[in-house]
């Protein structure tokens, strides 16, 4: 019994350091970072996480060192605002990533993205703009609809669509009853942002899961997620990507099963 406790403890540290390999960013050659940056937004402020790899997605993560960093300006047109900071290290959840906050989630907001190598004296620039935040109009919380009946979902459409900009809309359903609970998702991928989205819940199969019945009480939400693609240096790895989204979420929608 001891020997398999102490075995689970060296598997949870193997897996704990394995999780968490990184490299030393005055190790790396500037071609072989891999970055990954996101700005994302809820139409309160935003936040930009960038995450930089050793070659690939899934390469070691890069810590920086000896003068190497990450800033960030964001740019807002809108309201004739600009605001440069430096990105901090977060190493929790055994991995590694840099984070700023701004208070700006205007739509073509700008936020330009830079790593500066202390070494080689260069700076990578990445750049992207915020789509529009998204406005839902109806329904609204607590409406109650029927399983048989359609669903008219409604939003303010996009005015600034540009290249590279798509929409998704995730439907998830929670069923109780009493002890037990039944749950169940469905994905709109690439929806037309034109402001209304009929939702047919026979075609989802949403309901038709085995051991639902009437006896249950279900409600539904919906998740928007708004992306829009930047620029990526080129001297980054391949594969890296710079990218925005403005999510927005409608729950404790109700609907009667027949």
């Amino acid at each position: 019994m001891p020997q398999l406790k102490m075995s689970a403890i060296a598997l949870c540290c193997l897996l704990a350091s394995a999780c968490t390999s990184d490299t030393n960013s005055d190790l790396i050659k500037t071609e072989a970072i891999w970055s990954d940056v996101l700005v994302k937004s809820d139409g309160n402020g935003a936040k930009v996480i960038a995450e930089l790899n050793v070659s690939k997605r899934n390469g070691n993560n890069i810590n920086l060192v000896n003068g190497d960093t990450l800033s960030v300006t964001a740019t807002n047109a809108a309201i004739s605002a600009d605001m440069t900071k430096n990105m901090t290290k977060d190493d929790k959840l055994f991995d590694i990533d840099y984070r700023a906050e701004f208070p700006y989630h205007q739509a073509d907001t700008q936020y330009e993205i830079r790593l500066y190598r202390a070494k080689d004296k260069v700076t990578l620039s990445s750049m992207v703009k915020l789509p529009e935040p998204v406005s839902i109009l109806a329904p609204q919380q607590g409406q109650t609809f029927s399983e048989d009946e359609i669903l008219e979902l409604h939003w303010a459409k996009a005015t600034k669509i540009r290249d590279a900009q798509s929409l998704k809309i995730v439907l998830d359903s929670t069923c109780k009853n009493g002890n037990k609970e039944i749950k169940s998702s469905y994905i709109y991928s690439d929806v037309e942002d034109d402001g209304m989205l009929g939702i047919d819940f026979e075609t989802t199969k949403l309901f038709k899961q085995e051991g639902l019945t009437k006896n249950f009480t279900c409600k539904v939400s919906f998740s928007f997620e708004r992306k829009r693609y930047g620029t990526v240096d080129s001297r980054y790895a391949s594969g890296s990507r710079t990218y925005a989204i403005q999510t927005k979420v409608l729950d404790s929608i109700n609907v009667i099963l027949n």
